[in-house]
């Protein structure tokens, strides 16, 4: 289905840059059919064109005829009377009142627009290429709603996004209904032109902002049934997904307030364009140049929304949190872009063409003849372009700074420019984080009061406090415990000096006072900061607390920016091999942490720590929350009218303190609750167990307004997105929500108790090693079988085309590596070296863990690798880790055969391959001598999880082709197909995993064996 081949581009990015500099485009393939079909078809409609084609203009007629033209009865011979026979009378015409007022002009713009709606109706796409996308949107549902392969709960707020995407949208089905707009204002606007009625119809007494009035009136009502067809297609999603709680209501204010003043903007702007420029196929061009420029405005460097057509600042709905506070500034700008639609439908009216003069200076003409009938709205238009125009600059570039992508990167390399050469000053630690919070939802603002315990653990005296500060934040009444002043206050930028008067003596403690407000300026060019909402607000330490010192997150880590922008090149993380990196424990250092936070008396507001206390005083209520040891510098504030599941937990262990599981959501999201709870309670079992115990006596789940279906980690801490909430497995079906679950409370270990060097590879120890230690709880728990069909789910993004051009996993530098690659070679090792041993190796990586320099690395965790793996496997951690290493692995034949005393042989010719590839895609091809699994299965039945195995032993396999016989323990099942190959499992990695196993062919007795 790909019409203008650009999937060629996506198998592109497999290319390594030397494919790229040498390779040639071959002309085979499917991507050779693919272009070889849409020219037949190009050609079958040029020539079906040709043959159709006529120069008679079509009437209606019973029969049509594919490649013929219609048979139409000859017209009758007009009868001429005799001259003598004429009756000369004259014909008496009653003199009746005729009424030009605005109730005729009113029913003329009725009758115009009834007969353009018709006119689109009864083509052959005005309806029908919506009504069959609409049904196949709602009954194909089961196939694009899911979340790599899990069944999404579809409610409201999970559809809507579906149905109603922005104007600017590329990738939606729905981006049909511009181009039917786009289309049917031409049709509409020509149809007398080329009708040959034109001249007739300019003599009628319509007005011309009648006749405007009304084809756009036809065409807003045709786009009204379309809307209507959307909200058929989501409400037969529903049905078809198994959901019945419709809210008609979220529909109508959606698809009839939202997105159709989007379609009826832009057909606005296409009905003014084609009359401005009055000339059809000229004016389709001008209609999709300015479409393409709507979806393509921030690619050419436009970002301000005044300047995009009917662009606003993006909405959202959850169930938690309704549509919030994005409905204000998108009213506002919306109001924007109709007075310039109406503006533009008066400069329309005025330049409306009733002839078949087109010159330039004939239309100003007539523009200028009718303008004094029109000025009184053009006016109008005009005052509402600028004062709506004005209210919303003034709230996005005076009330608040307008930053687009290039003013940020330019921030960000002046911050790096002048305040870089403090990135190795000494500065004090933090050590205690004190804050009094108070949460205004109603207001959409917050007020924060914090103390910061500062302690100097260098060896050398600090004479000066460094601040980085979040450019824009509220900050105020900075002071410290000490006679200071001020050397440097750069609020642009957000970086602070003071300078002290008696330095901070090493091991000496000294306290940094502030004060910070989060409240909403009204509306930025990017809409409203969701930080406080009515219900859900979220604040984000990392987003709005100043930092200690140089801010190395701040600075431009992509070659092209700092190239750009004249800073010096630098790897955008720093090598393994940097030793100096390993001294940068910033993200590692503990701190006591104690907050006591305000809000709304019927919400429940969450920090931190254990709850010590909980109060109301006159309508607000207040918690008090105080960590029982240390945490990262990473925390955040939660408030929200929430739910609460709450458990204890007792570790496996003697004398063990129990601890309080809480699962605090939105009352209407309880479906995952108590697989959460079960997966919490696991997880916390297990890695306790094998990687030691859990050092808080609480551990919280929380839930916030949101799409995202992924968790984000933080000390005792998980926070998650409704987006979460909508993922519904199914009995029998893999169960991500529980997998994602135990990834995140892995954290807990790797990335918060353990926090590796910000080196390469740092991902591997925070990201593969969760996803590796969730995978044992997974097979723990829920089975060999589910944790097989979690893995064949992972592996599904090995078949999204991309370079093998990388470097050794112990430098991982991409999600890819460290969330796919990296636990795929955990899982392999494991199978070849066992659990026990791969998971001594992270119990020692843990027992060696200090926060203090130098922090770990990969290379750490590969010495405790080979040390645990036999000599004769040094070779396969070699190649999983310390090498970009592929195999090509493939079974040509299987073939089985019952031997004379009963028992089955199967016969296998595979191929085998090893190579090793370099960040610049130069190929290597190794030799094999090594161990590679071999099996035969039976397939996996309805019910089963996992295909059952016959036979499953490691081979010695050598580089290419070679037969291998096994004898299998069991009978096959009579009937039932078999399947052999090399590494069924694909515990190697090999990119092209569809040739590894193969159907068994089934030989009589006797017959001639495989060759």
């Amino acid at each position: 289905m790909d019409l203008l081949g650009t999937s060629l581009l996506a198998d592109m990015e497999g290319w390594t840059p030397i494919d790229k500099n040498t390779r040639l485009i071959r002309l085979d393939g499917p991507w050779l059919w693919n272009r070889l079909s849409w020219l037949s078809l190009a050609v079958g409609a040029q020539l079906f064109t040709y043959v159709r084609f006529g120069m008679d203009h079509p009437i209606s007629g019973r029969t049509w005829r594919l490649f013929r033209g219609r048979s139409l009865p000859a017209p009758p011979a007009p009868q001429v009377s005799p001259p003598g026979d004429q009756d000369a009378s004259l014909i008496a015409v009653r003199d009746r009142p005729r009424y030009f007022g605005f109730g005729t002009q009113l029913r003329q713009a009725i009758a115009i627009g009834g007969n353009s709606f018709w006119s689109i109706a009864k083509s052959w796409s005005g309806l029908t290429l919506v009504a069959l996308l609409a049904l196949g949107t709602g009954l194909f549902a089961p196939e694009y709603m899911t979340w790599f392969g899990v069944p999404l709960l579809a409610r409201t707020q999970e559809v809507l996004p579906i149905l109603a995407p922005p104007l600017s949208s590329l990738t939606t089905p729905w981006i049909l209904i511009p181009l039917l707009i786009v289309f049917y204002a031409g049709e509409l606007l020509w149809r007398e032109r080329e009708a040959g009625l034109q001249a007739l119809f300019a003599t009628t007494p319509v007005p011309d902002w009648v006749q405007f009035v009304g084809k756009f009136g036809g065409l807003a009502l045709m786009i009204t049934v379309w809307v209507s067809l959307l909200m058929l297609a989501g409400l037969i999603n529903q049905v078809v997904m198994g959901y019945h709680q419709f809210e008609i209501g979220v529909y109508l204010q959606t698809l009839f307030g939202i997105q159709l003043t989007n379609y009826l903007l832009f057909a606005g702007l296409v009905f003014a364009i084609q009359v401005i420029v009055y000339q059809k196929y000229l004016g389709y061009l001008v209609a999709m140049s300015a479409y393409g420029i709507i979806l393509f405005a921030s690619r050419i460097g436009v970002e301000h929304k005044l300047l995009i057509y009917a662009a606003d600042t993006g909405w959202s709905y959850s169930d938690m949190n309704g549509f919030g506070p994005f409905i204000k500034p998108w009213l506002w700008f919306k109001l924007y872009w109709g007075s310039w639609s109406l503006l533009l439908a008066v400069v329309a009216t005025l330049v409306w063409g009733r002839s078949h003069d087109r010159r330039i200076n004939a239309r100003l003409h007539l523009a200028q003849r009718r303008f004094p009938r029109y000025k009184t709205a053009l006016l109008i238009a005009l005052g509402l372009v600028a004062s709506s125009g004005g209210f919303i600059f003034y709230n996005t570039n005076v009330l608040n700074e307008y930053v687009n992508e290039a003013h940020q990167k330019r921030m960000r390399a002046d911050y790096e420019r002048r305040y870089g050469h403090y990135a190795r000053a000494t500065c004090p630690v933090l050590t205690r984080t004190q804050l009094q919070v108070e949460i205004y939802p109603d207001q959409g603002a917050a007020d924060l009061r914090a103390t910061y315990s500062l302690v100097n653990r260098s060896t050398l005296a600090i004479d000066s406090i460094h601040l980085s500060l979040v450019p824009n934040v509220v900050i105020s009444a900075i002071s410290v415990d000490r006679p200071a002043s001020t050397v440097v206050l750069d609020e642009k930028l957000g970086y602070r000096i003071y300078a002290l008067k008696k330095p901070l003596q090493p091991g000496e403690l000294m306290r940094l006072r502030f004060r910070l407000q989060i409240k909403s300026h009204s509306f930025t060019n990017n809409g409203v900061d969701d930080a406080v909402v009515a219900n859900g607000s979220h604040i984000d330490s990392n987003e709005w607390m100043p930092v200690i010192g140089y801010d190395d997150d701040r600075q431009l880590h992509h070659a092209q920016d700092r190239e750009r922008y004249g800073l010096a090149p630098r790897p955008e993380r720093p090598s393994l091999y940097d030793s100096r990196a390993r001294y940068q424990t910033r993200h590692a250092e503990r701190m006591d942490f104690e907050a006591i936070v305000g809000t709304v008396k019927d919400q429940i507001a969450v920090a931190p720590g254990a709850l010590r206390r909980r109060w109301r005083k006159g309508d607000r209520q207040y918690f008090h929350y105080q960590t029982n040891a240390p945490i990262i510098n990473e925390y955040a504030f939660f408030s929200a009218r929430y739910a609460v599941r709450e458990a204890q937990w007792v570790a496996p262990m003697p004398g063990a303190q129990p601890v309080t599981i809480q699962i605090i959501y939105h009352p209407a999201h309880q479906a995952n609750v108590t697989r959460m709870m079960k997966s919490a309670q696991a997880s916390l079992s297990y890695y306790t167990r094998e990687f030691g115990p859990y050092p808080y006596a609480h551990f919280r789940v929380l839930e916030r307004p949101g799409p995202g279906r992924g968790m984000h980690a933080e000390p005792m801490t998980i926070d998650y997105q409704e987006g979460y909430s909508l993922m519904n497995p199914q009995p029998g079906g893999l169960d991500l929500p529980y997998h994602i679950m135990a990834h995140e409370v892995a954290h807990q270990w790797w990335g918060i108790t353990f926090a590796a060097a910000g080196v390469e590879g740092a991902g591997v120890l925070i990201e593969s090693l969760a996803t590796y230690s969730a995978m044992q709880v997974v097979e723990q728990t829920l089975g060999y079988g589910h944790l097989m069909r979690y893995l064949t789910q992972m592996r599904a993004e090995y078949e999204v085309p991309r370079s093998r051009a990388a470097p050794p996993l112990l430098r991982a530098n991409n999600r890819f590596m460290t969330y796919r690659k990296g636990p795929f070679a955990l899982f392999a090792l494991r199978n070849y070296v066992g659990q026990d041993r791969v998971n001594d190796a992270l119990r020692e990586l843990l027992r060696k863990y200090s926060p203090n320099p130098p922090l770990p690395t990969t290379l750490d965790l590969y010495r405790e690798l080979q040390a645990v793996t036999p000599d004769s496997l040094q070779y396969l951690v070699h190649d999983l880790f310390a090498a970009n290493t592929f195999w090509d692995l493939k079974t040509q034949e299987a073939v089985a055969r019952q031997t004379p005393t009963g028992a089955w042989q199967v016969t296998l010719i595979v191929n085998a391959r090893k190579v090793v590839v370099d960040s610049l895609g130069r190929e290597r091809y190794l030799p094999m001598n090594e161990w590679v699994e071999i099996g035969v299965v039976t397939p996996a039945g309805p019910g089963e999880p996992s295909a059952k195995p016959l036979y499953l032993q490691k081979h010695r396999i050598r580089s290419g082709r070679q037969r291998i016989r096994v004898i299998l323990a069991g009978q096959p099942v009579a009937g039932v197909a078999l399947q052999a190959g090399i590494d069924p499992h694909h515990l190697l990695i090999d990119p092209d995993m569809d040739d590894n196993v193969k159907g068994v062919k089934k030989q009589s007795v006797g017959r001639r064996r495989v060759r």
